[in-house]
């Protein structure tokens, strides 16, 4: 029997924004694989801005939530930007009340259709 993975990320490079559309469960499984992605996209040398998008992440754990700080400072240290747009409403509710919505989401970054 095959397990399937229960996330996945696809990359989309424009200029110099990089867009890691991300899907499924971000629990303790997906956090190391998902630290090298988003590190390895904000090391190129050709990219300026990282965003997540989470309009189909359904749930997000502690482990997952950690490499997304993780991912922030990286940015902070390269003088680059990373964050996060559209997360569920699951999603965000994890993050606020974590406290790191505010930080994380890019003003404007919200999905509408999903209140």
């Amino acid at each position: 029997m095959v397990t399937q993975p229960l996330w996945s990320a696809d990359i989309d490079q424009h200029g110099s924004t990089c867009t890691v559309t991300l899907n499924g469960e971000l629990d303790l499984i997906a956090a190391e694989p998902l630290r090298l992605l988003l590190l390895a996209r904000l090391d190129r040398p050709d990219t300026a801005d990282v965003v997540a998008d989470l309009a189909a992440v359904t749930f997000l754990d502690s482990a997952a939530l950690g490499i997304l700080i993780v991912a922030y400072r990286r940015a902070e240290q390269l003088d680059r930007r990373f964050a996060l747009t559209r997360p569920v409403r699951s999603v965000r509710r994890v993050l606020e009340i974590s406290g790191v919505y505010d930080i994380l989401v890019a003003p404007g970054g919200e999905d509408p259709s999903r209140g």
